[in-house]
């Protein structure tokens, strides 16, 4: 790629005040970093609410946060009115990818491989039987989250879903293989798999640095089978683009005993820290960091401009 981005002036968002503002931080150091490399002139913005400001001449904002706020469509639709050119998808797309409910919804209705399902108002029991996962809808990272094994952690899972949300996602437990895939564009990355040290692929178990005991083994490429890597990327890029995702995403699925790949949900503003899955996945078909993000940027101007035709 040509070093199109020398002398743009960037803003990286960051931080935010979702429960993943560490995680954001680190990815918009991350990201700046990489973005100077390449000689533009970029710089972190803690954006602690609705009210932020720009500085003059701002060429390009790169949305580096994660979780509410940053991913729900919600700063988007503040950079439309603002008329900044931003990295990742739209207001649109952000909201839907980022609701568990609306997302598994269209999953189904698209015929994607996904696990059964039942939304829950608070005050119901899940007609689903055991084991199953508790899904608060508007979370990312993993946050609000929760196995249920047995019985008794059902009103405990539940008690807690609910301190969040009115209505929740329940789905059940696929016993597999954890996979994520990288898309960029059209592009499919290589393959991941994530072997949690205990436990699931909890937000504890996805940062290591914030020292709560968790930890994962990744392998990239994931040892597949040519037929199971096939399977795999389309199942990827299918839930990519059944939710109308155009730029970019980081699509998590199971592979189950039948070896075939079940969708658990897609993220849009997927990390971008020193121990961050894209980057990894980016890595292992050698485009830099720096060269991530230049893409990341150069796919979002280029569905801008088309969008003004």
């Amino acid at each position: 790629m040509n070093n199109f981005l020398f002398g743009k002036k960037i803003a990286v968002l960051c931080g935010g005040l979702s429960s993943e503002r560490e995680v954001s931080l680190r990815s918009g150091s991350a990201v700046a970093k990489a973005l100077q490399s390449l000689g533009a002139e970029a710089f972190e913005i803690d954006v602690l609410d609705g009210d932020f400001h720009l500085p003059a001449g701002t060429d390009l904002a790169f949305n580096a946060l994660h979780g509410t706020f940053g991913e729900d469509g919600t700063v988007q639709a503040i950079l439309e009115d603002k008329g900044i050119p931003y990295t990742g998808e739209g207001e649109e797309g952000s909201r839907l990818a980022f609701n568990k409910i609306e997302s598994k919804r269209r999953f189904v209705e698209c015929g994607l491989p996904t696990a059964p399902y039942v939304t829950v108002k608070k005050g119901e029991i899940p007609d689903l039987p055991l084991p199953y996962v508790v899904k608060v809808p508007c979370q990312g990272s993993s946050v609000g989250v929760y196995l249920v094994k047995a019985m008794e952690e059902r009103a405990r899972a539940l008690q807690q879903a609910f301190a969040q949300a009115e209505m929740i996602l329940v789905e059940a437990f696929i016993s597999g293989r954890e996979l994520t895939v990288g898309v960029l564009g059209d592009t499919v990355l290589p393959i991941i798999e994530i072997r949690p040290r205990g436990g699931f692929y909890s937000y504890e178990n996805k940062y290591t640095w914030t020292n709560r005991g968790g930890a994962a083994e990744h392998e990239c490429p994931a040892r597949l089978s040519r037929l199971e890597k096939k399977r795999v990327e389309s199942a990827a890029l299918a839930a990519h683009r059944s939710l109308g995702l155009e730029i970019y995403s980081r699509v998590d699925l199971i592979l189950d005993a039948n070896r075939e790949p079940q969708i658990l949900e897609v993220n849009t503003i997927p990390g971008m820290t020193e121990t961050s899955l894209l980057p990894e996945a980016a890595a292992a078909a050698d485009i830099s960091m720096a060269h991530l993000c230049e893409w990341i940027v150069r796919l979002s101007l280029e569905r801008r401009l088309a969008s003004e035709r």
